[in-house]
């Protein structure tokens, strides 16, 4: 990832709930407010902080971060 581009978060599933959509808001927040690292593992623990486990995994590589729920094995959104 290029330093001047910024993290671009595609939402793969609607929210399940009130308080889902309120933490999907706030990780829209925290990618819009936040300076892009050059390798995306870096805003992993951050991500883990607003969809903590057992509910939700996070998963990650240098150029994305990826959501699922734990209930469905569902992707709920990605970062690249």
């Amino acid at each position: 990832m290029l330093a001047s581009e910024a993290a671009q978060l595609r939402i793969e599933l609607p929210p399940l709930s009130d308080a889902e959509a309120r933490q999907l808001e706030q990780l829209a927040h925290l990618l819009a407010t936040t300076d892009t690292p050059p390798d995306l593992r870096d805003l992993a623990p951050a991500v883990r902080h607003l969809f903590p486990t057992p509910a939700y995994q996070v998963g990650c590589g240098g150029a994305h971060i990826w959501l699922h729920r734990t209930a469905d094995h569902q992707r709920l959104a990605i970062i690249c």
